[in-house]
């Protein structure tokens, strides 16, 4: 066929001609967790064992059997060697290791680093008050008396007593009474001196501890634990930092979806290496002058793709109003992903999903996993239907889907007597309920009610799934 003149100067000049439009697909899913609760708990045991083992081989049982000051300086080391070992294991949990992470999800790592605090704390009181009595009973005088002579002539214990009275306040901050009343800012500064604490507290099981004093085997054994901690925390809360540092993120526009409610699109170059499922959750910094030092939990609102991430915001304070006022070209670094709050969970059965509030963003990312097999049920809570972000996008995935769309609006004062949460409103809404996932996202009141509603009306709790974004 005979090129005309503009097929030849369309041929001879290819700059001229449009730009083909970039594909986009999805991102690779995480890869599932490598970590067994069989390894971790031999692994635990392993270490247990080994610390008791040398306490035991210093005399520790024949002295504990001694009776008298002998019994309490016993105890005064085991609950100091024990208090040590958790305090450890919480800084690792709450580091949250890829590793552990994608096994068993931010909130069950949380979970078990409160008992780890617990335990730390009530050990750490036993141990200080069992030493000091049994210090002051050997020298003659009271508990009072020993802790005065310690504090004078015993070296870091100064500093122990600081990291007393530092895990003392971190437990007590931590109980929900207290915590509810101080700002979030504070209650994490508290806690980040949880490292601190650590730190002050193994000065003086080099001086006075009899697992170091005399045993180089004991001592190389606690410096190492001591060492793997460490490292495995720098490269827990390092190693995303850095990689996002290595492969920048911009924001690329921020936008508005219902009253008070946004999101942040957010891309770049460090979109090709990650692996992350729609329904989990990145640790968002923004780099600008006001911002830079914060982190916040938000999830994604939509399947992550080559085109970017998106999370949808809702303002609950001036951080959030100064979020969605950001520039796009500013500057982000994401920590992530984290979380098993995802469709995996479903193993393709049919899902009940229930999203309230900032909620409605992973809810609706999850939505749009689901296979037409599954038959969504979604149900939205809302004060108002102005407040429902994304209803356009999600009145169409639950049509094509075969699935059915729900928005319960107004104050709670309205539903006293039709909980529309109640067990017996979620079968009529939800047919095949004990069959379906249940996935619920949205302020703590309303993920209790629809939990429990859900085990009531029958519904396996292997079934339901929720999960914070907090720490």
């Amino acid at each position: 066929m005979a090129l005309t003149d503009s097929t030849r100067r369309r041929v001879s000049e290819p700059w001229r001609t449009e730009p083909a439009a970039p594909v986009v697909r999805r991102l690779p899913r995480p890869r599932p967790g490598r970590a067994r609760t069989s390894d971790l708990v031999t692994l635990s045991a392993f270490v247990l064992a080994v610390t008791i083992g040398l306490w035991w081989q210093h005399g520790g049982l024949t002295l504990l059997l001694g009776g008298g000051t002998d019994t309490l300086s016993a105890i005064g080391q085991v609950t100091g060697l024990v208090s040590a070992l958790a305090a450890l294991g919480g800084l690792i949990l709450t580091a949250r290791p890829r590793w552990m992470e994608r096994r068993y999800g931010q909130d069950q790592l949380l979970a078990a680093h409160r008992w780890f605090g617990i335990t730390t704390i009530l050990a750490l009181l036993a141990h200080a008050v069992s030493d000091t009595w049994a210090w002051g009973a050997t020298t003659g005088g009271t508990i009072v008396s020993g802790l005065v002579d310690l504090l004078a002539h015993e070296a870091w214990m100064v500093a122990a007593t600081a990291s007393l009275v530092l895990f003392v306040a971190i437990g007590l901050t931590s109980w929900r009474r207290i915590r509810m009343r101080i700002p979030y800012e504070s209650w994490y500064f508290i806690h980040l001196t949880g490292y601190l604490a650590v730190l002050l507290g193994f000065g003086h099981q080099l001086t006075l501890g009899s697992d170091f004093v005399s045993d180089p085997l004991a001592f190389w054994w606690w410096t190492g634990l001591f060492v793997v901690t460490a490292v495995l925390i720098a490269w827990a809360r390092l190693g995303d930092l850095l990689r996002s540092l290595s492969r920048p993120f911009y924001v690329t526009a921020v936008s508005r979806e219902a009253h008070g409610m946004g999101s942040i699109h957010v891309s770049g170059r460090g979109l090709r290496r990650l692996r992350v499922a729609s329904g989990q959750f990145f640790g968002v910094r923004a780099l600008t002058s006001d911002l830079w030092w914060q982190v916040h939990p938000f999830s994604l609102s939509a399947a992550p793709t080559t085109a970017g991430l998106r999370f949808t915001v809702k303002e609950l304070g001036e951080d959030s109003a100064r979020l969605l006022r950001l520039e796009p070209g500013t500057r982000v670094l994401l920590e992530g992903p984290y979380g098993v709050f995802t469709i995996e969970q479903a193993q393709g059965a049919p899902v009940l999903l229930v999203a309230g509030g900032a909620g409605i963003g992973p809810i609706r990312a999850l939505l749009e996993d689901c296979g037409t097999h599954q038959t969504p049920i979604v149900i939205i809570r809302v004060h108002h239907e102005s407040e429902v972000a994304h209803r356009a996008e999600l009145e169409r995935m639950v049509a094509a889907r075969s699935g059915r769309l729900y928005i319960v609006a107004g104050p709670r004062r309205l539903f006293a007597r039709n909980d529309p949460f109640s067990p017996e409103s979620l079968r009529s809404l939800a047919p095949g309920l004990t069959q379906r996932h249940v996935f619920v996202c949205g302020p703590p009141s309303l993920e209790q009610a629809v939990m429990s509603s859900a085990r009531k009306a029958g519904v396996p709790t292997t079934q339901i799934h929720h999960e914070r974004f907090g720490v």
